[in-house]
C-alpha cells in the first residue's frame, strides 16, 4: 500500500471463485489499489451461498462490505446463489466472470448495475468502478482514483 492511502476501519470482502489464479489476481489489484481489508475465500457455490446465510462452519461469519462472486462456480452458480439468499439483491455483489453473456440477467433479476459486473481480468478501473456503485464504498474509490 502506497502514499499512506490505508483507512482507519479495515473492510471485509468476500472473494467466491474457484480459480486460484483469478483469487490471485484480484488479491493483488486489490492490494496495488491501496485497500485495506480482510479477505474470506470460498472455492464454491455452496459455500458461498452458506458464508452468506451463516451455516455451518460460517455461522461466525460477519457482514461483508463487498462480496466477489464468480457466476462459474461448482456445486452451485453464482446465479444460483444469488437466488439462494434471500435479500441478495441488497448486498453488496461485485460480479467476477469471463464472459457479458449474463450482465442483463443480472440487471433485471437482482439489479446489478453494470459496472458492478467485472469481465477478467480484473484492473484497478474495474475495481473502483465496482466501488461506486455502493454508497459505503463509493468514498474509498474516490479516495483511491
Amino acid at each position: 500500500m502506497d502514499g499512506g492511502r490505508r483507512l482507519t476501519r479495515q473492510l471485509r470482502m468476500l472473494i467466491a471463485d474457484d480459480n486460484d489464479s483469478d483469487v490471485h489476481w484480484l488479491k493483488m489489484v486489490l492490494d496495488e489499489t491501496g485497500v485495506y481489508c480482510t479477505l474470506s475465500v470460498v472455492s464454491d457455490g455452496e459455500q458461498a451461498r452458506d458464508f452468506l446465510l451463516r451455516r455451518g462452519g460460517y455461522a461466525t461469519a460477519k457482514d461483508q462490505d463487498l462480496i466477489f462472486l464468480d457466476l462459474n462456480l461448482p456445486k452451485l452458480t453464482g446465479v444460483e446463489v444469488l437466488r439462494q439468499v434471500p435479500g441478495s439483491d441488497k448486498m453488496p455483489f461485485c460480479i467476477v466472470t469471463g464472459s457479458e453473456a449474463e450482465r442483463e440477467l443480472l440487471n433485471r433479476e437482482f439489479g446489478i448495475r453494470r459496472i458492478a459486473y467485472l469481465v477478467k481480468p480484473v484492473n484497478r478501473m474495474k475495481l473502483l468502478n465496482c466501488f461506486r456503485c455502493y454508497d459505503h464504498l463509493r468514498p474509498l474509490a474516490e479516495a483511491l482514483s
